[in-house]
């Protein structure tokens, strides 16, 4: 059994059936990405606990060695032998490895004390979950758009057992919105943000926030001497949507399949580890300079989220799937610029403006429909 099934069978996570958007200007659309997509939908809400617990134990399964409570303390090279040893907390085990494999998330103790990551995280995001029963909200999955935090954002993703997960992006390029203020901006969303405080209702019931250090946009250094970096600790975070696991689990297999050539050859000299460098990158690294200049886009002119908004409205649910293709990281970021992308979205933008210049009040039938 895969890791999907068994997180589907043991009722672990949740499969979107239906997603949408919502645009600073109010515009919105919610769409039905399961019946789009047949058997892969476009998002699957999974608890991080169950979700890491699936993977080791899959792991497990084909023959690695789990050792569960061991946080590891110090890890040391010894070049002539060719040999890491890592030293636990607390204990005085110790493991003997050809290769470190440091996936220790965005902070990166490990990777920052050897010297392969050099900058802190760059940005953070919130979590919280609403209990079930206690809501309004029928869809199973929406991102809001808030202006003044652009181009960060916010989304309600539902979760088995009717229980939702409110989250708050707070992505670099907007000087006023700083991730020391996170907990300002994930309180005033949920208390002031008309569309997300008639999706909750004022009958919900929510836990305290949780944060999260985000390392954005992809580290320049992910390997070295018998030792590679990967996940959140080598920066495989989208720019523009602050989401990382999908490039984590990837840059996972990357690696995986890497180590299995370099075990062959018997070679994890910095140079033939910096191979897997170059191939992640090809595969989603070099996307990310795209994702940070449509950020910038998006923090100067909200306008552009409205006129994307009311191309999905325009387009349907079709339309709905493909923009939720590129922003899960399915596909590049750079497919925005294609003409079955920037011909629509630019239509939507100029008819947007010509609106507003004579006055005409905007709404949104979606999002009527979907009330």
């Amino acid at each position: 059994m895969g890791i999907y099934d068994s997180l589907i069978t043991q009722n672990k996570a949740h499969v979107s059936d239906s997603g949408g958007m919502v645009s600073p200007a109010g515009l919105s659309f919610i769409g039905r990405s399961k019946e789009g997509l047949g058997g892969v939908p476009a998002a699957i809400a999974i608890k991080r606990t169950h979700l890491d617990e699936a993977i080791a134990k899959a792991a497990k399964r084909i023959g690695a060695d789990l050792r569960e409570e061991a946080p590891v303390k110090d890890a040391k090279l010894d070049k002539e032998a060719g040999l890491w040893t890592i030293s636990i907390e607390d204990d005085e085990r110790t493991f003997r490895s050809r290769v470190l494999v440091c996936a220790d998330g965005a902070p990166s103790k490990l990777a920052t004390e050897l010297g392969l990551v050099t900058r802190p995280p760059d940005s953070t995001c919130s979590r919280a979950f609403v209990e079930g029963g206690t809501h309004r909200f029928n869809a199973d999955g929406v991102v809001f758009y808030n202006k003044e935090m652009l181009p960060g954002y916010s989304a309600l993703f539902r979760h088995p057992n009717d229980e939702l997960n409110f989250c708050c992006y707070i992505i670099p390029g907007n000087p006023k919105v700083r991730s020391e203020d996170l907990a300002y901006w994930h309180n005033y969303l949920l208390e002031k943000d008309p569309a997300i405080t008639k999706a909750l209702g004022d009958r919900y019931k929510i836990e305290r926030m949780k944060a999260a250090s985000l390392r954005l946009g992809g580290e320049k250094q992910s390997s070295g001497d018998h030792v590679l970096v990967v996940g959140d600790a080598a920066g495989m975070i989208d720019p523009l949507t602050g989401e990382g696991i999908h490039h984590a689990m990837e840059g996972g297999k990357i690696a995986a399949e890497f180590l299995g050539e370099a075990f062959m050859q018997g070679n994890y000299d910095s140079e033939a580890m910096r191979i897997y460098h170059g191939r992640w990158m090809k595969r989603f690294g070099y996307d990310f300079k795209w994702s940070m200049m449509f950020c910038q886009l998006l923090y100067r002119f909200p306008i552009l989220v409205d006129a994307a908004t009311a191309a999905v409205q325009r387009k349907g649910e079709k339309f709905l799937l493909k923009w939720a293709d590129i922003m899960t990281g399915r596909v590049p970021k750079i497919t925005l610029l294609f003409p079955e992308y920037s011909l629509v979205i630019t239509y939507e933008l100029l008819l947007i403006i010509i609106k507003r210049l004579f006055g005409w009040r905007q709404h949104s039938p979606a999002a009527q429909k979907n009330e």
